[in-house]
């Protein structure tokens, strides 16, 4: 599970920086720069290493899949970032975690134990809980948070991501692996960019110290992206999917501290459940 912590932490603070840099440039450059930075990053690691790039070859579908997957997951939770608040949405992502051992379940046949399943209830109550204002809905005045929907998107597609990564990991190696998911997603980031992005020039030069913050915001996710792919070349994917899924902890934290962010009673309880129920979803 150590692993699974050290991706936690990279991903909280990718989590908490992000929002900053996507409030400032947009969620599309920040995502695009420090995608383009990890992406380089891996590249680098490749070619200083003696790892074959043709043995990918045959998981060349399950690489576009991923690609896209992953591509999605982060436009969509960098989106659901900028519009915040980061107490809502980072828990809400984490939920990834669920659809993760769902898969992990159906598809490479791992059993997670009553208490395994009894956790993955709590973690579904607990993001339910986050988004909603308990009292704003008792009055009536209850609308969806900012962000909410891209956060759900988010969450599933991560899920789906990084199942998918951590097959590539297991079948090529960390490196490998996470190069080919790294450069795939890349070319997702830069077909979106050409379409929905033209701003995105505009916005990295109106403010370059931010740009150069959202290469840090990438250097942290790197952080996390590494640690689960090497991980799971040793450890179950469910273990991964749920060490790693603590990360809100951190974020919420952050949040709070330096961005003021006040989340309601109920949702401080729906971030203690879901991370509650990761918890026993991990120790079953």
């Amino acid at each position: 599970m150590l692993y699974g912590f050290v991706a936690a932490l990279g991903w909280g603070l990718t989590d908490f920086f992000g929002a900053v840099v996507g409030r400032r440039i947009g969620s599309l450059a920040t995502v695009l720069l420090s995608q383009a930075f990890s992406a380089l990053f891996v590249s680098v690691v490749l070619l200083g290493g003696e790892h074959d790039v043709s043995a990918a070859a045959p998981y060349l579908g399950w690489i576009v899949l991923n690609g896209a997957v992953s591509a999605t997951a982060y436009s969509s939770h960098y989106r659901a970032l900028e519009l915040g608040p980061v107490a809502v949405v980072s828990p809400i992502g984490a939920a990834y975690a669920v659809v993760g051992v769902a898969l992990s379940m159906i598809v490479l046949g791992e059993r997670p134990s009553g208490l395994a399943l009894l956790g993955g209830a709590v973690t579904i109550a607990g993001v339910m809980l986050t988004s909603t204002d308990l009292r704003a809905l008792k009055a009536g005045t209850h609308g969806v948070p900012p962000g909410l929907p891209w956060a759900l998107v988010a969450a599933v597609t991560f899920g789906i991501g990084g199942f998918l990564l951590a097959y590539l990991s297991k079948e090529l190696g960390w490196v490998t692996g996470l190069w080919s998911s790294r450069v795939a997603q890349l070319v997702g980031f830069v077909t979106l960019a050409a379409f929905a992005g033209r701003d995105v020039p505009r916005r990295i030069v109106a403010a370059p110290a931010i740009a150069i913050a959202a290469i840090g915001v990438g250097l942290c996710d790197l952080i996390g992206v590494v640690a689960y792919s090497i991980g799971n070349e040793t450890e179950f994917a469910s273990i991964l999917f749920v060490s790693s899924a603590v990360f809100p902890l951190l974020a919420v934290t952050l949040s709070v501290v330096f961005l003021h962010e006040r989340p309601v009673p109920n949702q401080y309880a729906g971030v203690a459940m879901t991370v509650g129920g990761l918890v026993l979803l991990g120790f079953g």
